[in-house]
């Protein structure tokens, strides 16, 4: 059954902030990151966590900023509460399967498109630690979107 959940990704490439965003016809979750290089490594690995069950749940920051996203594991559902500072939650649910898996058809379009357009495969003067798309960041959405065949 063809998922009703959507997922678009951008990352702004010289500054490495980006917007993630996952709807459905009910609810728009839009995860503001700073700092890409650090947080998709990270987030990506995080999901997987989530995905093994070796995590129940995980903190995502947003960096330049107080808010945060808190997401749950709660057997088939992922549950994420968006905390703004200095005052707000916000709560969305989904079907955990449907999540990760338009999330990383998402973060596919996404790369796929940056491939298209010769920003990837890196150079070496491009793979620096903050690059937003370097390649500890596209190593990491490999092995997400590996798990997620098994």
């Amino acid at each position: 059954m063809k998922s009703a959940l959507n997922c678009s990704v951008t990352i702004n490439l010289d500054g490495g902030d980006g917007e993630i965003i996952v709807s459905d016809k009910n609810q728009t979750l839009i995860i503001s990151i700073g700092l890409a290089a650090i947080t998709l490594r990270n987030f990506f690995s995080d999901l997987n966590a989530l995905y093994t069950y070796k995590k129940t749940k995980f903190k995502l920051e947003h960096y330049g900023s107080a808010d945060y996203y808190l997401f749950v594991r709660d057997s088939n559902v992922i549950r994420i509460e968006e905390v703004r500072k200095p005052g707000g939650r916000d709560i969305y649910k989904f079907n955990l399967m449907d999540f990760l898996f338009a999330f990383e058809k998402g973060f596919q379009r996404f790369f796929a498109k940056l491939r298209k357009d010769g920003v990837l495969p890196s150079n070496q003067d491009k793979d620096d630690f903050m690059y937003p798309v370097n390649n500890d960041v596209t190593n990491s959405f490999d092995n997400f979107s590996k798990s997620l065949k098994h």
